[in-house]
């Protein structure tokens, strides 16, 4: 009967999940904050989701100074930066920072961004062609100069089921935001 109970359990448990969707993520510059920031935008509605353990990896230029990134946390719980990789053989031209969380519950809204936190250099300066970690193609932990580390984007719902979807707009920040369209050119 316990073995009955708990294989129910487990397919409800994986019924929860799959229903639950899946959060997408991305960065950008804001140029009135001189800030990056990183936003998780999911694909379900819920008051109080449980987000456990989780990774978020950024991709800057190698000609970044090498130095730890100033995270402010403001969702999800706590960020820091947990692992850096500077210009790894694999990839010499960019630099690699995970920034983790333990998690802690937070409210999301299908198709609406959350900022889970915010970074800067130690220089504080903007640098173009900052992204998030693609984990398809960029390097992984076996490759060249990696160094074992795992720079893969994660996010656990509780349940220990990954429900980190892609990255969108990730083709590299800009340090300005032109916003003038043609007709106000002439003006």
């Amino acid at each position: 009967m316990k073995k009955i109970f708990f294989i129910a359990f487990l397919g409800v448990l994986s019924l929860t999940s799959f229903a639950q969707g899946t959060i997408d993520l991305t960065v950008r510059w804001n140029i009135s904050l001189n800030r990056y920031e990183v936003y998780a935008k999911p694909t379900f509605t819920s008051n109080s989701f449980t987000w456990g353990n989780s990774q978020v990896s950024i991709v800057v230029p190698a000609s970044t100074p090498d130095a730890s990134l100033n995270v402010t946390s403001v969702n999800a719980g706590g960020w820091s930066t947990f692992n850096k990789i500077y210009a790894p053989a694999a990839a010499s031209t960019l630099d690699f920072y995970s920034v983790i969380s333990s998690g802690q519950p937070v409210s999301l809204t299908a198709g609406q961004e959350t900022l889970l936190f915010s970074f800067t250099f130690p220089d504080g300066v903007c640098r173009n062609g900052v992204r998030l970690f693609v984990n398809n193609s960029d390097p992984s932990s076996s490759a060249s100069g990696m160094q074992g580390g795992d720079f893969k984007n994660t996010i656990d719902n509780g349940l220990v089921t990954d429900v980190y979807n892609v990255n969108y707009n990730n083709t590299g920040t800009t340090c300005s935001n032109c916003t003038i369209v043609a007709p106000e050119l002439i003006k």
